[in-house]
């Protein structure tokens, strides 16, 4: 009937009880208060600190490690001074290559740390005439090397054993190598040389 309004219905919630009031099933949400600038900077350097120094710290104890150089034998490719990073994971994983830098404990010495440059690996050849190396029966080529004469006469060879590799400085008139103390086995081996990283204006990958 015209002139009349039906009763709000009890059992619909969706009608309201006021017709000023507007029913909704938005909830409210709270705001969260924000960090001023100087706080939000100060947990992000935290949060940076917490994660990049045990990660720092595993890989200086596992994958990485800092060698100071400390001679001239490795001259003109390394000076006394300058700085390296080694990686200590290749060599126990992967195969070490002829030309790699590597820094191993001296047989006669093993509290000490050498750097010297793979020439040989297992199986093969060396002689040493003259100035030249001999691999294999064939001259090596070296553009790195500061050369010397080789007391060795030639028909006199080293034949490199299984899990062992010879090594010469680059600097041969004043390195102690392979020549002195033989071939070196595979596990006195701490690493091979990635990169010099000091002096920054010297930075070279090898």
């Amino acid at each position: 009937m015209s002139g009349f309004e039906s009763p709000p219905d009890p059992l619909n919630p969706e009608e309201a009880s006021n017709p000023g009031e507007v029913a909704s099933d938005t909830p409210e949400v709270e705001k969260t208060p924000r960090l001023s600038p100087f706080r939000r900077i100060t947990l992000e350097v935290l949060l940076v600190v917490g994660i990049a120094f045990p990660l720092a710290l595993v890989l200086h104890t596992f994958v990485t490690q800092v060698y100071a150089i400390s001679g001239h034998s490795m001259e003109p490719t390394l000076f006394d001074g300058e700085r390296v990073m080694v990686d200590k994971v290749s060599p126990a994983i992967a195969e070490i290559s002829r030309g790699d830098l590597v820094i191993f404990a001296s047989p006669e010495d093993t509290s000490k740390n050498l750097i010297k440059r793979v020439i040989g690996l297992a199986g093969d050849k060396i002689e040493l005439i003259g100035e030249m190396v001999y691999l294999n029966d064939q001259p090596l080529r070296e553009g790195y090397t500061r050369r010397t004469i080789f007391p060795q006469k030639p028909g006199e060879s080293t034949i490199v054993e299984e899990g062992s590799m010879y090594v010469l400085g680059d600097n041969r008139p004043q390195s102690r190598d392979s020549r002195d103390f033989g071939t070196v086995t595979l596990d006195q081996v701490k690493g091979r040389v990635l990169l010099r990283l000091w002096p920054l204006d010297a930075l070279k990958f090898f």
